[in-house]
């Protein structure tokens, strides 16, 4: 240990020596001086005096950093954070995006933190809140209209009565208003005031920035939020104390005058290592965006709906729509089964019940566990989302006075607005980078090609971390997986890599839905259980929630019920993956990372007490079920000499397994098996909805269904499903 700390101190000292040139050098020995420096130069926005400005402009130019960040949301933060905090050593500058339109811009007009803050993870969660608050006022209505004989529902004129009392009650503009106080206050915690304020860092808004070659960045229009320039711009301001008002004036109107001109200035920044934290933008198919402009048709995204300032001001109408008598109800259509496009339904359904909400989308969740996919459909449905699965949205266009969107199928669904929620891609903000200039490999649908340290492949000096890179799964794009990615990429790019971790990509992401209740997701889904381990090679265990005591005390809520399900080797007990539904689901996931991370089993969840009645005590139960399910389990509950034995049975047993599984199951088999994990049969006439791994094990089923599939009773779309389930079970591999 001894000597790694020897070697630190040494490779530290060897940065220090080396870190800058002279000019730089000399420039940080002023602000060395010991002067206290007033809170009000600290960090600002630089709109000066011409004289100021182009002093501040040279010093730019003289200045050579050892880490550039560019992008400042939560991988930027992170990682410009990381790097200044390593002192004089380590100099850094943090370069964001902003759209300087206007001759003055102010302090407030800066925002940090990317997507999650400013559009996306703050102000659709605040949205949600709203909405179930809204719910919850409906769901209070039905039980007083009920006399409080029935938590269950209410009459017809009942119901009806309630519709209209919550018509009348603007609960989508209390949403609107609520999220933009939320986001104004986080974005006061993550002001560029506060964080310029952190010793060795620098931060510069630009309309544009690009790269000149690998060590070189060009960045036009900047403005200047700064720490450690604070002394340079005192002098600055000593110096242009004594000149005139004319002369300030006059110099203000030059400036002002060069930008109304068209012109702008440029400043080069050299950088020993840059890291790339552009994130993610919305993606909108071409061809509808196309045809939605051409018609006239309100095109929304998660960005334009959520963001409560500058682009969302062309959604101020979905949040102020209310409904004048006889008219129709407003059609809103959403693009996509992801989980931002369930978040923005079940809100929008809630806060507005003049508004009829589709979605179309080839499946609901499709990517997550065949549990989350029902449960998410089961709570769209209940808050009265109209579903259109195994569809896509080709384009729009008009049928006289109505504006309808295509299917691929060539049908027709009429639409007032349309709200694209397909996903996101990287490809916009790194083109604007000009990567291919430092010689960058990227695509626009991967991002930055980089390795398991996030350094780019082509270029060493070069880092990526966030939604912008491809070594991140697209499932596990998540803004808390950015910020560790935002460090990862630092320690990459300054120690040697035989002190890194091995992998700066986190295995175990935790994969929330923010509906009301909430459906989360970690590791593996029980399909690629059955594909790495086959369908015996592994346990898993769901419990529902209903009928526990928690649920008849949360029973007036009304809400859809929860379930808790885990996944486990065999016969060991590791925790491979787990599905929650739960008004808590992201904190019981938390829980269950952090047994993931740390190779806890379900008999080391189920020793620790949790407290009654919680919704983790769920969880507690599954896993007491599981650990106790075999006789090594009871073994090691008991004292030490039993504990000992169980350990000793239960490596045994895992060999054995081991061994025997490799020779019966094929990978042919478990493929088979795991596509059986991941669709479902819906056979609408028997009221049933299962996997068709689940289906095939019941021979008795099977024989049924090979009976009525050519049923005339049944329909077209029903006799497709039965046939391409047996299709499926037809092609089973030998073993």
């Amino acid at each position: 240990m001894s000597f790694f700390l020897s070697l630190l101190q040494l490779l530290f000292l060897t940065r220090t020596i080396h870190s800058y040139s002279y000019s730089t050098r000399v420039l940080l020995s002023s602000s060395r001086r010991r002067r206290r420096v007033p809170p009000q130069t600290q960090c600002f926005a630089v709109r000066r005096p011409r004289q100021q400005q182009q002093r501040l402009l040279m010093a730019i130019r003289q200045m050579d950093y050892d880490i550039v960040v560019i992008g400042a949301g939560a991988s930027g933060m992170f990682a410009a954070g990381t790097a200044s905090s390593f002192g004089s050593s380590c100099k850094t500058l943090l370069v964001d995006k902003h759209d300087l339109e206007d001759d003055v811009a102010h302090t407030n007009d800066f925002y940090m933190g990317g997507d999650c803050t400013n559009s996306a993870c703050i102000p659709s969660k605040a949205i949600r809140c709203a909405a179930r608050v809204a719910a919850m006022h409906e769901r209070a209505s039905a039980v007083l209209d009920g006399g409080g004989q029935s938590m269950g529902g209410s009459s017809g004129s009942s119901s009806n009565k309630r519709v209209q009392q919550q018509q009348n009650l603007p609960f989508s503009s209390l949403a609107r208003r609520y999220s933009q106080e939320t986001t104004n206050k986080v974005r006061s915690r993550e002001s560029p005031d506060r964080i310029a304020s952190t010793p060795n860092l620098d931060i510069i808004y630009t309309p544009r920035i690009s790269f000149v070659d690998s060590h070189r960045l060009s960045i036009e229009n900047p403005y200047f939020f700064n720490s450690t320039f604070s002394d340079f711009l005192l002098e600055s301001e000593s110096t242009t104390k004594g000149a005139t008002p004319n002369d300030n004036n006059d110099d203000d109107d030059d400036l002002s005058q060069q930008q109304h001109d068209g012109k702008c200035t440029t400043v080069q920044v050299f950088a020993k290592k840059i890291v790339i934290c552009t994130g993610a933008g919305p993606m909108i198919p071409e061809k509808l965006y196309k045809s939605a402009k051409k018609i006239g048709l309100p095109l929304l995204t998660y960005r334009s709906i959520f963001k409560p300032d500058g682009e969302g001001k062309d959604s101020d109408f979905l949040w102020n729509m209310k409904k004048s008598t006889g008219s129709k109800m407003k059609r809103v259509v959403i693009v996509g089964g992801g989980g931002t496009a369930c978040e923005i339904a079940q809100s929008l359904a809630r806060l507005n019940k003049n508004v009829q909400i589709t979605m179309v989308a080839p499946g609901i969740l499709d990517k997550e566990d065949i549990a989350a996919r029902v449960v998410a459909r089961k709570i769209l449905m209940e808050d009265g989302v109209n579903l259109v699965i195994g569809k896509r949205v080709m384009n729009a266009s008009r049928m006289g006075q109505i504006a309808v969107v295509e299917l691929d199928d060539k049908t027709q669904l009429p639409v007032d607005i349309l709200i694209c929620a397909t996903g996101r891609f990287p490809g916009k903000e790194l083109e604007e980078l000009k990567l291919d200039n430092a010689g960058v490999q990227w695509t626009a649908q991967d991002g930055v090609i980089v390795n398991k340290h996030l350094q780019s492949v082509s270029q060493k000096n070069i880092y990526a971390a966030g939604d912008c890179i491809s070594a991140v799964p697209k499932l596990d794009r998540r803004a808390s997986h950015a910020a560790w990615m935002g460090y990862h990429a630092i320690q990459s790019a300054l120690f040697p890599k035989f002190l890194l971790a091995s992998d700066a990509i986190h295995p175990f992401v935790p994969r929330v839905t923010f509906l009301d209740p909430e459906v989360a997701s970690i590791g593996k889904t029980r399909a690629d259980c059955v594909r790495e381990f086959g369908s015996d090679g592994f346990r898993y265990l769901k419990v529902h929630e209903n009928g526990t005591d928690r649920s008849d005390i949360d029973s007036i809520e009304g809400r859809v019920e929860g379930f808790v399900e885990l996944r486990i080797s065999k016969p060991e007990g590791r925790i491979l993956g787990a599905t929650v539904c739960s008004p808590v689901a992201s904190e019981i996931v938390n829980e269950i990372g952090v047994a993931m991370v740390n190779k806890l089993t379900v008999r080391d969840i189920a020793r620790s007490i949790h407290a009654y009645p919680s919704h983790g005590y769920l969880m507690h139960r599954v896993a007491l079920s599981l650990a106790l399910s075999d006789t090594w389990g009871v073994l090691d509950a008991m004292g030490p000499i039993a504990r000992v034995v169980g350990k000793i049975g239960r490596k045994m047993q895992g060999n054995y397994q081991s061994r025997r599984r490799r020779r019966k199951t094929s990978s042919y088999l478990r493929d088979w098996e795991a596509l059986g994990e991941e669709k479902e049969l819906q056979w609408e006439r028997k009221m049933i909805s299962v996997p068709y791994l689940e289906a095939s094990q019941d021979t008795d089923f099977c024989n049924v269904v090979r009976l009525h599939v050519n049923d005339a009773t049944i329909g077209v779309k029903e006799k497709q499903a039965l046939k391409d389930f047996l299709s499926w079970l037809d092609s089973k591999p030998p073993r």
